[in-house]
């Protein structure tokens, strides 16, 4: 199963109620500071009290959208806040709009600045125990929301790495997959063609009716083999999970191969010792298909041995043909497909002219 990077519940809330909430949250502020602005001389009210009362809580609201802006507003705000405030600077706007500057960037400048404005509120000569304890206060707090902020971006550039990582996986795997898909169907169709072809150019000089029939039964046969292999790749392209159920071949699968092989008038020979299991029978059917195609579309061969021999702890997979054409170098997508199949399990494969007439596949799979 692909591994699916969900991100964090928080974040998957829309940003409209954020900002209602944060609306709330600086209303609430607002009136706060207001009431213990308006409390320390209630005869005759301090705009400036009131001012920095406002412009300290009221971004809050937008601290989401600009951050940055949010942050200075609050920070110059902050300046006025120890005529009515104990311990004389602001222990919650300032550090919750630090706190959103460090979600969003390195805010270690904006920790030294906060850090200035609010011990300049709360420093007073002598410098006693209680100014102390006040100091030590506003700066705790100060620095757990920068760190607090800190954390939480920390863990979001975290999950969008896993994100893209995980993106980045399942773009590799699809297009191994297609790959995959490519090359069975490169060889199901290649080697349909190769011998309906043939077949259909013995069909033309055959004057018999009987053996007209028969080359005639075989092709149908053999469209009808591809048919439903080709239903089985194009399957586990639906979205709607109903694939074609058809089994993949498999090594009993070759001998209805060589026999249409031998209908299109090529003479096979297929010697096998020992048994094969699992997913490399797939390999070991499609290797010898490719061969079979290729010698009936280029090598010009009446005889091909097919070789499967298990030899201790590996596999010999070999079919020779004795065409005139083997000096011609047929690395194609068929060929190339079967070293990629081969490289997949560990193996080695090769393929060439053989030394006197011929051409032969090799494929060593190691079990």
């Amino acid at each position: 199963m692909r591994e699916q990077i969900r991100l964090p519940l928080l974040s998957r809330v829309p940003a409209w109620a954020w900002v209602t909430v944060d609306t709330g949250i600086a209303l609430v502020f607002a009136a706060a500071f207001t009431g213990l602005a308006s409390s320390r001389n209630p005869a005759a009210p301090d705009l400036f009290d009131y001012g920095s009362a406002l412009a300290v809580s009221l971004p809050i609201a937008v601290r989401r959208l600009w951050p940055r802006t949010v942050f200075l507003i609050v920070l110059i705000g902050g300046l006025g806040m120890r005529q009515f405030l104990v311990p004389h600077a602001d222990p919650l706007c300032l550090p919750l709009a630090l706190y959103t500057l460090a979600t969003r960037g390195r805010a270690g400048f904006a920790l030294l600045a906060a850090a200035g404005v609010s011990a300049q509120g709360v420093l007073e000569l002598p410098v006693t125990g209680t100014v102390r304890d006040h100091l030590g206060l506003v700066l705790a707090i100060l620095l757990a929301s920068w760190a607090a902020g800190t954390a939480v971006r920390q863990r979001r550039l975290h999950t969008e790495q896993l994100a893209a990582q995980a993106e980045e996986r399942a773009r590799t795997e699809a297009m191994a997959e297609r790959l995959r898909i490519a090359r069975e169907l490169h060889d199901v169709i290649g080697h349909t063609l190769s011998t309906i072809t043939v077949q259909a150019g013995v069909a033309g000089h055959v004057g018999e009716a009987a053996e007209m029939r028969r080359t005639l039964a075989s092709i149908e046969e053999t469209g009808r083999s591809a048919l439903r292999e080709t239903r089985r790749l194009l399957g586990v392209l639906r979205e709607d999970g109903e694939a074609e159920l058809t089994p993949a071949p498999d090594l009993a699968d070759l001998d209805a191969l060589i026999a249409r092989t031998r209908m299109a008038g090529l003479e096979v020979e297929l010697r096998t010792d020992g048994e094969v299991e699992g997913e490399m029978e797939l390999t070991v059917y499609r290797i010898v298909q490719e061969a079979l195609t290729n010698v009936l579309k280029h090598a010009g061969a009446r005889h091909v041995l097919v070789r499967i021999a298990r030899q201790e702890d590996r596999l010999i997979v070999e079919v020779a043909d004795d065409g005139t054409n083997g000096q011609v170098k047929p690395y194609g997508h068929g060929l190339t497909g079967l070293r990629e199949r081969v490289h997949l399990f560990g193996g080695e494969f090769e393929a060439g002219a053989r030394p006197v007439r011929g051409f032969r596949v090799m494929a060593t799979l190691p079990l």
